[in-house]
């Protein structure tokens, strides 16, 4: 047999066999042979016009084979024209380096906004003639962010980089001997320095986007929420210093979410009020210095909100993961309370029990309950914030109010299998 003709149907036997990613390789394989058999066609007849039958019935063999091929693998006809499975695999790489550059993103603005916080805790110590906290809040950027932040800056604008650091520095050794007005000045200085760094580092787009913008109210939140529950005990202060921190990021995270509600839909107008009054709750339980439980709570009030304005789960927002099962568990708690407030005919106490296990427990839930089982979330909703409270608020038989919590608890049974299962 001619060897090219033997080539030829190796190839075509080989196209029968390989997968699909193998034929486009054999298909080029296949033209380029083809082409050799014409050139050395021409050699042989030396330019005279010759019928070749060997080559003929070669060409069609071939032919013939790739048509098989595509009707076996008719994703290969598909992929030349999309691209593939190779091209979606590229396409989702990208979609998940977006996101990741997106977070990257969030917690940089973060920590900028952190900044911005020592810087005003800073002053206000100076101004009350505080160097020993002044000098902390000065530090703590140079100690515990910068670094987070440092490479990002300096890969943009080397000398913003530098000037950024040296400033922080500066007004740190300006503490001891320079005047309120210098100090203040400075902090300005370093301020604009930040405004410009935002500028460089981050895209317009998230700038002026406010989902962006509520992340990072969700990462300040989650960090003063930390910082809080070291300062407090029983009540009192036992660290100042982190204190301050926790006062001065809600305060950054009220000052973002204030310049990014006009980026918002008219449409979530109402949930805007609701996040400004859960805003003015927690300023409020942290200037009486109540317990981390409280802070914490009025925390994932804004939280929760933030999500259902964004569509961006709670745990992305806040940077940690619901712990379903504890809330469930407190539910069970205040339902009991609210079963023996009842009993004793405290009517008031038990519908403000039943409103806190809605509102301060279920609804941290919902979410991810509505992701597994939206028609049992939605049930258990409508039992635990409508008709529990309409069956307390018109007096209803004390075995009406146990039967319908019993109900309640086995939609809870059912909801925390559901999740332990996902999770």
């Amino acid at each position: 047999m001619n060897k090219a003709v033997r080539h030829q149907n190796l190839i075509c036997y080989s196209l029968d066999r390989e997968s699909p990613n193998e034929i486009n390789r054999l298909y080029c394989k296949l033209g380029s042979t083809n082409m050799r058999m014409q050139n050395e066609s021409k050699s042989l007849t030396s330019g005279k016009q010759h019928f070749n039958p060997v080559l003929l019935v070669a060409c069609f063999a071939a032919t013939m084979a790739i048509c098989t091929s595509i009707s076996l693998y008719p994703g290969f006809a598909e992929g030349q024209e999309s691209g593939g499975t190779e091209v979606d695999a590229i396409q989702n790489t990208t979609d998940t380096s977006t996101s990741e550059s997106n977070s990257s993103l969030v917690e940089l603005d973060s920590n900028i906004e952190q900044i911005r916080g020592h810087l005003d805790q800073a002053v206000a110590n100076k101004e009350i003639g505080n160097t020993t906290l002044a000098r902390a809040h000065t530090l703590h950027p140079i100690e515990e962010v910068y670094s987070s932040i440092e490479t990002q800056i300096d890969a943009s604008d080397p000398s913003l980089n530098q000037s950024l650091s040296s400033s922080l520095t500066q007004l740190s050794n300006m503490v001891d001997n320079s005047t309120v007005e210098e100090f203040r000045t400075k902090a300005l200085d370093i301020n604009g320095l930040l405004n410009d760094t935002v500028g460089k580092v981050i895209p317009t787009r998230e700038i002026n986007d406010s989902a962006f913008n509520l992340m990072v109210v969700g990462n300040l939140l989650s960090i003063a929420d930390s910082e809080y529950k070291e300062a407090i005990e029983n009540g009192s202060v036992k660290e100042i210093v982190e204190y301050q921190d926790g006062q001065a990021f809600i305060s950054r995270a009220r000052s973002v979410f204030n310049e990014s509600s006009p980026m918002i839909p008219q449409e979530q107008s109402a949930k805007i009020q609701e996040i400004n009054g859960f805003f003015a709750d927690l300023g409020s339980a942290v200037q009486e210095k109540s317990s981390p439980e409280v802070v914490s709570n009025a925390i994932r009030s804004i939280v929760h909100e933030i999500s259902e304005v964004t569509g961006i789960n709670e745990e992305s927002i806040s940077g940690t993961e619901t712990d379903t099962s504890a809330f469930i568990l407190e539910i069970r708690n205040l339902l009991n309370q609210t079963l023996d407030a009842y009993e004793n005919q405290n009517y008031d106490q038990a519908d403000t029990l039943a409103i806190q296990a809605y509102l301060d427990n279920y609804e941290f839930i919902e979410a991810p309950l509505a992701a597994l089982n939206r028609t049992l979330m939605e049930t258990t909703e409508v039992m635990l914030r409508e008709d529990l409270r309409q069956l307390i608020q018109t007096h209803a038989p004390l075995e009406e109010i146990q039967e319908h919590i019993e109900k309640i608890n086995s939609n809870l049974n059912r909801a925390e299998d559901l999740l332990a299962a996902s999770g």
